[in-house]
């Protein structure tokens, strides 16, 4: 009868050693699914970012030259820049708004789910 409580204590030991190994396994896997997310995502963006600031970039000076060459004169730098300079005042007015709340967001949504596995 002692044996047996004995061979039954150790099963219940090693069935719970083996739970637990289990339990941070899936840990492991759901933080390693997470980070990969929200990096790709984050990657994702400034790759969008990059692309975007590259085209408008190229946009401005086409419309530097267009306004330089209706006016005669080096004005068209003078108006792009102040429209830089009007949308920069635009994006930090509205940057909590736009940036940190998106990335928040972002990473509930990634560590967060509620999906059913």
């Amino acid at each position: 009868m002692i044996m047996d409580k004995n061979n039954s204590l150790g099963i219940i030991g090693k069935d719970s050693q083996e739970y637990l190994n289990l339990a941070v396994d899936e840990a492991k896997l759901k933080i390693t699914r997470g980070l990969s997310t929200a990096l790709s995502q984050v990657l994702a963006y400034l790759v969008i970012i990059f692309t975007l600031s590259l085209v408008v970039g190229l946009l401005s000076l086409a419309l530097l030259q267009w306004i330089n060459g209706l006016l005669g004169a080096p004005w068209g730098t003078l108006i792009v820049a102040a429209v830089f300079v009007l949308a920069l005042v635009v994006l930090w007015a509205n940057r909590q708004k736009m940036f940190r709340d998106l990335f928040v967001q972002l990473f509930i949504d990634v560590f967060y789910d509620n999906d059913d596995e």
